[in-house]
């Protein structure tokens, strides 16, 4: 794991997040406004977004449902 200090996108207030080793992107609450954003590894560094802007496999909810096995029958 690895803490890096980042924006929020919302109101722009610098915070330290930890990421874990993989590339999956995560919530994190700002200690500023007490909104969560997202926090999402890659190769250049860390992406950091709002939630309602993320695309959904970004957002570790839609993400969850989009790669989950189930299938209806």
């Amino acid at each position: 794991m690895s803490a890096i200090t980042v924006t929020c996108p919302y109101c722009q207030a610098e915070t330290t997040v930890t990421q874990t080793d993989d590339y999956a992107p995560q919530f994190h609450p700002c200690p500023s406004c007490g909104r969560n954003f997202i926090a999402e590894r890659h190769a250049g560094g860390l992406r950091v977004m709002r939630i309602k802007d993320a695309p959904c496999m970004s957002n570790p909810d839609c993400r969850e449902v989009e790669t989950s096995a189930t299938c209806e029958e």
